[in-house]
């Protein structure tokens, strides 16, 4: 497998590739207030049955987010298998994930965490200190990969995406 910064090609075998998953589990918010005391908290449940979940963002609107990214990122094995889109905020020092994408004939074989550690390398060489990977609460599997990754919870975004999902925030400081 060979990593590389996408070329203006490739954006079609990019949007080509299978963006679902399938999961059973999704996870849940609760939100309890008592004696000016808010407590929020997300844990999994399982689904009675495995569900495909659709890519938050699709199409057309995907392909345009990716004029904005500061690193867009290729995994190539006999054609693309995976990609990965990131903005950055220096002013802030953050990298922000925006997509990681992995063909799922191709997934849990380290393209995933391939594609993480070179956003990690480019991140710290543009001098930025803080990773940010944004997951939807339906998105069980990506939930796993970001703790499996090391990442710690750092909040959520209600209503995120056009789906009106909550995205998770996963995060780590890299200095």
């Amino acid at each position: 497998m060979h990593i590389r910064k996408a070329r203006p090609a490739d954006q079609e075998f990019c949007l080509k590739l299978d963006h679902s998953v399938l999961t059973d589990h999704a996870w849940r918010m609760e939100e309890h207030e008592h004696q000016g005391t808010i407590t929020l908290t997300f844990q999994p449940v399982r689904l009675p049955r495995a569900v495909p979940v659709p890519y938050p963002r699709q199409g057309e609107k995907l392909a345009a987010g990716w004029e904005e990214c500061d690193l867009f990122l290729v995994a190539e094995e006999r054609g693309i298998i995976g990609y990965t889109t990131v903005r950055s905020a220096k002013g802030h020092g953050l990298a922000w994930v925006y997509d990681l994408v992995v063909d799922p004939a191709h997934r849990r074989r380290g393209v995933g965490r391939a594609l993480m550690a070179e956003v990690v390398s480019w991140a710290s060489s543009q001098g930025l200190n803080e990773l940010l990977v944004e997951v939807s609460t339906r998105n069980h599997p990506a939930v796993c990969f970001c703790r499996a990754l090391g990442l710690s919870f750092r909040g959520y975004h209600d209503r995120h995406w056009r789906t009106q999902d909550i995205a998770l925030l996963f995060g780590a400081h890299l200095r």
